[in-house]
């Protein structure tokens, strides 16, 4: 195996602002962490161009019925699962349709898995079953160059996926995305450990494309969470509460609507608002492409 070459990677590279972190007391390291924190906000106001392309793109794929896959090994594919996930929750998407693919499977979301990453064959293997025509693929590595993740988004291409990259290096490998979203968050606190502010800025950029994507696709009223899936106490009183202030109404009126409606926000609302059923309430919100704005602010 071909060994890699640490100093042309950003994150690797020692940080001298932190050079003698082991000899600072409890609270000048906290100091000195924080300080570095503010730079993964900095890079990602840098690509600000690049996250809002691939919001693009991750909200046509979803309108269309494709997946958005994310990519990753470690704290890179963790932090895509993460993102995944919540996307059930916050906005009501299908848990096939948001999805993320780490490097090692299941169980390096909670141990290491030494070696996974360096298999660019397995980042194939496994992006050859998940990926189709047209769904969006992002890989997610802080160096740029992690083989999974070559290999995934090159298979991706083969397929006809489209493909972006997050990276925290100027320098990363891009033959195979479309968009390169380059968070330059430099040397970390603590050298190599991208965990750090590199896992930070990733976050961040996650959190801009999905959230992004969601809000082009009509999943927000506003910066509401309108389709938001009471699926536990506090996400229910979440529901109520967006009932009552987008509908104009009462705590009990919307815990009857949230009822009557299937547990949809958006359904109960229109239904209110527009003194119809649910079934007459759903079929308001298709003709406006599920955009709540377009069917009670008209």
């Amino acid at each position: 195996m071909k060994p890699v070459n640490l100093n042309a990677i950003a994150t690797e590279t020692r940080n001298p602002a932190t050079a003698e972190l082991d000899r600072l007391s409890p609270r000048q390291i906290a100091r000195k962490i924080n300080a570095e924190d503010f730079n993964a906000a900095r890079a990602v106001k840098i690509a600000n161009k690049e996250i809002a392309a691939v919001m693009v793109l991750a909200a046509r794929a979803y309108a269309a019925g494709k997946k958005i896959i994310f990519t990753g090994a470690g704290t890179s594919g963790r932090l895509g699962i993460l993102e995944a996930v919540e996307c059930v929750p916050t906005f009501g998407t299908k848990p096939s349709q948001i999805i993320g693919l780490i490097a090692g499977g299941k169980k390096a979301v909670f141990r290491s898995q030494e070696g996974a990453e360096d298999d660019d064959k397995q980042g194939a293997r496994e992006m050859a079953r998940a990926a189709k025509k047209d769904d969006l693929v992002v890989g997610l590595t802080a160096s740029g160059r992690t083989p999974y993740v070559m290999g995934a988004l090159r298979q991706a291409r083969k397929t006809g996926a489209r493909t972006a990259l997050i990276s925290c290096n100027p320098r990363a490998d891009t033959a195979d995305a479309e968009v390169h979203v380059c968070l330059p968050t430099g040397p970390e606190a603590l050298c190599g450990s991208t965990r750090m502010k590199a896992g930070t800025a990733t976050k961040m950029a996650l959190n801009a494309i999905t959230t992004g994507a969601m809000v082009l696709c009509g999943k927000t009223y506003g910066n509401l969470m309108i389709d938001v899936q009471p699926t536990n106490k506090k996400l229910v009183a979440r529901a109520v509460r967006l009932i009552c202030t987008v509908a104009q109404t009462d705590e009990k009126t919307a815990l009857k609507l949230l009822a009557a409606s299937g547990k949809n926000v958006k359904t109960a609302v229109v239904m209110h608002r527009k003194k119809v059923s649910k079934a007459g309430a759903q079929k308001l919100l298709k003709q406006k492409d599920g955009f709540l704005t377009g069917v009670i602010d008209e």
